[in-house]
């Protein structure tokens, strides 16, 4: 007959430990990552007076209830966004590690509350002052930064995991760039928008006049030049260069190459040092001599007794170009041409030298020469510091566009030299990336960074490396879970990574208080837990994924836990009714014998 009073006691203990979780979950409904608990209830015995036979069912009588498990409800909290930078919610399966004890032997703990903050020395810690797990990255290589290296295929850093400090990222050095990259369009067109003063060595038939339109030099045009007044006339014929001029005719490709012919014939014929030249986008005679010079310009067709050997080939836009040199030139004055430009396109890049002074660099593009044969167009291109604040050297070349547009795959992107800094920086070496690709060169693909094409020149993107000195100002935490640094300079670098724990059964933690879980030999298998290999990153595996400046909120429902609290009372009620009745029974029993 005691058994009863027993069934009844362990009832009440058990609803008595249900309503205890409810109790606690209740009081947690406002705790940053708490997650609530679940009591579960399992019978215990039975005496069995009669066991079953073929025709008789068994005769069995239960001894009651108790606990069989308090479950852990790891269902996802609602996130909250907060103004805090250090704060960070687990969206999806995992925990933060914190740590304390000795930093040779730590006490690992694990949380799902990422109400961080940094301490007075500098360590990343939680409200109770354990300080967070996770990596911290090194000095580049480059001495650009920082850089954190991570396996390519989990993202987890090759370092072994520690206190999250960031006293050695308070500033970082001033780089100097290694590059220029970029990305833009040269217009090839014979009416542009931009261009600039021919060069010397420029192809007259890559020359505009001065509304930007092609003067649309072909081989054989040709104009004519009397430097006596018209007693006689040079005949100058264009041909690209390796072709030979007309009999008859003095022949040029490029602008250096009509003034050297020119100078030999005004010296010839005026028996004077006078002298042809450019000077400012012009072609220029000057009259060094003491008597007055009569210069005459006429298109091939106007000339007088031309050679029959002699074919006219005028060009109304290079005889107006060379119209203005059709007069007199008083002893000591000098005539000029009209402008003559070429189609030209300026990209401006900034770069940092040794001490992190920024300078700036513009690198131009001259359109010089077109190939019938092969149909591709070759671009002068020359680097200058607008600023003259440091020397420059191996600083022009070449490059060739296909007729696609695309540069020509054999380009590779060149190097210049930049000493003498005003600033007292080291000589450097400073890559131009034409290509816009991670090696500078081609990649299988022709239109990465410059091309060619039908449109207005322009610069779609420029960028280089390096960087001034700066003072870390603040840092925050991306979905990734890296800790970012930002820094005076504009710069920003990854400088730590936090961890994030996973295990195959943590409904295995135990719960040790301050929002904390600690491992048990239930949480994981032994070589994991030795191994230490349930810590990983956000992202990873079925790791969730970090939202920055949130937290994550209690998971208690409370309908569902003011439910339970009315149901555990209930059950309680009716279990001291359970004592009441055999007390009853007793006393009945005890009155019979007397």
């Amino acid at each position: 007959m005691d058994s009863g009073f027993w069934i009844a006691q362990g009832a009440l203990l058990g609803n008595q430990f249900a309503i205890d979780t409810v109790s606690n979950n209740v009081a947690n409904v406002n705790t940053v990552g708490f997650k609530s608990s679940s009591t579960n209830f399992a019978d215990l015995l039975y005496q069995t007076t009669s066991e079953g036979t073929a025709s008789t069912n068994p005769l069995q009588v239960g001894l009651g209830s108790q606990v069989a498990a308090n479950s852990l409800n790891l269902s996802q909290g609602s996130i909250q966004p907060t103004s805090t930078a250090t704060n960070i919610a687990l969206n999806g399966n995992g925990f933060f590690m914190v740590q304390n004890g000795p930093s040779s032997n730590p006490n690992y703990y694990f949380t799902r509350a990422g109400d961080f903050s940094f301490d007075a020395n500098n360590n990343l810690v939680d409200p109770s002052g354990n300080f967070v797990v996770g990596w911290m990255a090194s000095p580049s290589s480059s001495g650009t930064g920082f850089t954190l290296s991570e396996n390519p295929t989990t993202g987890i850093p090759t370092t072994s995991a520690g206190v999250m400090n960031i006293s050695n990222y308070q500033k970082v050095p001033a780089a100097a760039s290694t590059y220029v990259k970029m990305q833009g369009n040269l217009d090839p067109a014979s009416s542009v928008t931009q261009y600039a003063q021919a060069l010397p060595t420029s192809d007259f038939s890559m020359l505009y006049d001065s509304n930007g339109n092609s003067l649309n030099v072909q081989p054989g045009n040709n104009f004519a030049v009397s430097y006596n007044g018209g007693t006689t006339y040079h005949i100058y014929e264009y041909q690209p260069s390796g072709t030979a001029a007309t009999p008859g005719t003095e022949g040029f490709s490029t602008i250096n190459d009509l003034i050297t012919k020119m100078n030999q014939d005004i010296q010839s014929d005026t028996g004077m040092t006078n002298s042809v030249g450019f000077n400012n986008g012009q072609i220029t005679i000057a009259n060094s001599g003491s008597s007055n010079i009569s210069v005459k310009v006429l298109p091939t067709s106007q000339v007088p007794s031309l050679p029959t050997s002699v074919t006219p080939s005028d060009n109304a836009s290079l005889d107006q170009l060379v119209e203005p040199l059709s007069q007199p030139i008083a002893p000591g004055q000098s005539i000029s041409s009209s402008t003559i430009n070429a189609d030209s396109y300026t990209m401006q890049a900034t770069f940092y030298d040794s001490t992190g002074t920024k300078h700036n660099l513009n690198i131009t593009f001259t359109k010089s020469a077109y190939n019938k044969t092969n149909s591709t167009t070759t671009w002068d291109w020359q680097a200058n510091l607008p600023n003259n604040d440091a020397t420059l050297s191996n600083n022009t070349g070449q490059i060739v566009f296909d007729s696609n547009g695309g540069l020509d795959p054999s380009i590779t992107s060149p190097t210049i030299n930049i000493s003498s800094f005003n600033s007292g920086a080291s000589n450097m070496s400073l890559q131009l990336n034409f290509w816009n690709t991670s090696n500078a060169n081609y990649s299988g693909n022709q239109f990465t960074g410059l091309t060619q094409f039908g449109m207005n020149s322009n610069t779609s993107s420029i960028s280089s490396d390096g960087s001034a000195s700066g003072m870390l100002q603040s840092v925050n935490f991306n979905a990734s879970g890296d800790l970012v640094g930002i820094y005076s300079n504009g710069n920003s670098y990854t400088i730590g990574k936090v961890a994030v724990a996973n295990f195959t059964n943590p409904q295995g933690l135990a719960q040790v208080g301050s929002n904390l879980f600690q491992i048990t030999a239930n949480t994981d298998s032994p070589q994991t837990i030795a191994s230490k290999s349930y810590i990983g990153v956000a992202g990873e595996g079925t790791r969730g994924t970090i939202s920055p400046s949130s937290l994550e909120q209690s998971n208690v429902d409370l309908n569902t836990q003011l439910t339970n609290m009315i149901l555990y009372e209930r059950a309680y009620q009716a279990n001291t009714k359970s004592l009441q009745t055999m007390d009853q029974v007793i006393q009945t029993a005890i009155q019979l014998k007397q």
